[in-house]
């Protein structure tokens, strides 16, 4: 018994393991947009330092506020560049976008899917 006990204990703390690193945060999400070694985006204007520190600002500020999707907040659709700063709000936003970020290759990211890309 002391066996199955044993196995049993470290069945229960690998699945807890296992599924507390389920799909992106904000530091993997940023670190993709923003790190060399993944995408590594740029923006004019800004070193990968800020683009990266402004992300988990973002990302991070809007994880504290609970919320519902907006409507028109849509980031797996294209955004034209000229369009008005597209931002996320809330929790259930973000969490739609770090999914997006994580499916969409860089070189749409850089042309405009997944919004916001600073």
């Amino acid at each position: 018994m002391r066996i199955r006990h044993s196995a049993l204990a470290t069945a229960i703390a690998l699945s807890g393991t296992l599924l507390a690193g389920c799909g992106p945060d904000c530091e993997s999400t940023c670190n993709t947009l923003y790190q060399t070694n993944e995408c590594g985006l740029q923006s004019a204007g800004w070193q990968q330092s800020e683009l990266l520190n402004k992300c988990l600002d973002e990302c991070t500020s809007a994880l504290d506020n609970p919320g519902k999707i907006r409507k028109d907040y849509k980031p797996s659709e294209y955004t034209p560049s000229n369009q008005d700063d597209v931002t996320f709000t809330n929790d259930e936003e973000v969490a739609l976008w770090m999914d997006c970020v994580s499916e969409t290759a860089c070189d749409l990211l850089a042309d405009g899917y997944c919004a916001p890309v600073w």
